[in-house]
């Protein structure tokens, strides 16, 4: 049970595309080689928060802009335009529990409400974070 990848992929590209939009040509290829991924897993990120609003990608000519404010942009919505069924799979329950056995068979029931109160929490707690937030750390001396 953990957050999913793509997440901490996507962020760190538009930390990467909010730094050197401006200095180079963002491609998937250079987001490739700074996040230590597969070009073509980059390009499906891109194409989530491209379909989101978040991005932009020139077509022919190449290169991604950021087109958000960075300090309007939360994490939130970089976790939503990467996974559109929100936290529903963020903490899940196990596929087969016996519906022979008494707990088996009252498990889900039982653990719904707690899960929808993680949930709710971690929502709030990603709307509480924005790229600014994170591009501020990055400058951090701190953080070198």
């Amino acid at each position: 049970m953990r957050l999913n990848t793509k997440c901490s992929i996507a962020l760190h590209c538009l930390v990467f595309i909010s730094e050197y939009e401006n200095k180079t040509k963002v491609t998937s290829t250079l987001l490739a080689r700074s996040t230590g991924c597969n070009p073509s897993a980059i390009r499906s990120i891109l194409t989530a928060l491209q379909k989101a609003g978040i991005i932009s990608v020139t077509r022919g000519v190449g290169g991604a802009h950021l087109e958000q404010d960075p300090m309007e942009l939360t994490v939130w919505e970089v976790y939503h335009a990467l996974e559109p069924e929100g936290l529903e799979h963020f903490v899940g329950f196990h596929p087969n529990p016996s519906h022979m056995c008494p707990v088996g068979k009252r498990i889900v029931s039982v653990l719904k409400k707690p899960y929808t109160k993680i949930g709710s929490a971690v929502r709030e707690a990603m709307e509480e974070i924005t790229l600014q937030q994170l591009l501020d750390d990055y400058h951090s001396p701190d953080n070198g």
